[in-house]
């Protein structure tokens, strides 16, 4: 039987692509089976036009392609792949990807990645990251954040920081905190501050500090209080003021006390006055007045008179 290997084209056989316009073009065109207009065929097209030589591949529907080894493929200049629904990309094993020039990712929608052991990213210039709405971070464990330089933190509104435990900040060398308006600070136990050499605190108006319970001051050497006018201290039971050992003042409600050694001094509310003492002196250098509405009693082992 004879065997057709090939045809010229005619009226009922044209060229798949029109003559004489694509003269230099040849390839494969098969139509699809009964039912399809004549529109729907696949397709595999030489052009052998000087300078704009193509091969092009045309699959009517589905397009599956299968290599049992290795794939490569090379593009000596530019590459466009555009698909009009989803892509699914899955790698058994490992993948590298190198771009020697610039890189640009665009997602018009959301974007979802998911590593499920460890992601190193490593940039070796600069990286700007900008975030048009809402950011959240969420470390399950621990993280280590290094910075060689310097890093500054601008917040232009409002920000709050919860520790549920402990912080712990080391400064090595100064630390300052600037602040436009109010400062509140609330401990809910005990506050400790240590400081070295020297501490000074400015106050451009008033300085208000309250305590609950007690308070105790501490000073290893010498301590020293200027005060441009007037100074008032209220006490409500009994206050006690120590210098040395053996000179203290103790006021309250009922009297006021002055001893030093064996000497003391006591004024009442009611308005006695007692001075106890080894020796009393009394020294005026004018006239030294004496005067009781009651009896003036003067007792000794001898009263001497000029």
């Amino acid at each position: 039987l004879p065997i057709i290997v090939g045809r010229v084209y005619n009226t009922n056989n044209p060229h798949p692509w029109g003559l004489p316009a694509n003269a230099t073009q040849s390839g494969f065109l098969t139509r699809s089976s009964m039912g399809a207009t004549w529109q729907n065929a696949n397709a595999f097209r030489f052009e052998d036009k000087k300078g704009e030589e193509q091969v092009w591949l045309h699959a009517e529907k589905n397009q599956d392609i299968e290599v049992e080894n290795d794939e490569t493929h090379w593009v000596g200049h530019d590459r466009t792949k555009t698909i009009d629904h989803d892509e699914t990309v899955h790698v058994k094993h490992d993948r590298t990807e190198t771009v020697d020039h610039n890189e640009t990712i665009t997602v018009h929608n959301d974007r979802t990645e998911t590593v499920d052991g460890n992601e190193l990213i490593t940039v070796h210039k600069n990286r700007t990251e900008t975030v048009d709405k809402n950011e959240t971070i969420t470390v399950h464990e621990n993280r280590t954040r290094t910075v060689d330089g310097n890093e500054k933190v601008t917040v232009h509104k409002s920000r709050n920081k919860t520790i549920d435990k402990n912080e712990v900040d080391k400064i090595g060398k100064n630390w300052s905190i600037t602040v436009s308006k109010f400062k509140t600070e609330t401990i809910g136990m005990a506050s400790m501050q240590n400081v070295g050499l020297g501490k000074m605190t400015n106050v451009g108006l008033g300085y208000n500090r309250n305590v609950g319970a007690m308070m105790y001051t501490t000073v290893g050497i010498s301590r020293s209080d200027t005060i441009g006018k007037s100074l008032t201290s209220n006490v409500g039971d009994t206050f006690s003021l120590t210098a040395g050992k053996g000179s203290n003042i103790t006021m309250d409600a009922e009297s006021i006390t002055l001893t030093i050694g064996k000497s003391s001094l006591t004024m009442k509310k009611d308005g006695t006055i007692s001075i106890n003492g080894h020796d009393i002196s009394s020294i005026a250098s004018g006239e030294q007045t004496m005067r009781a509405d009651g009896n003036v009693k003067i007792k000794g082992s001898k009263i001497f008179e000029n």
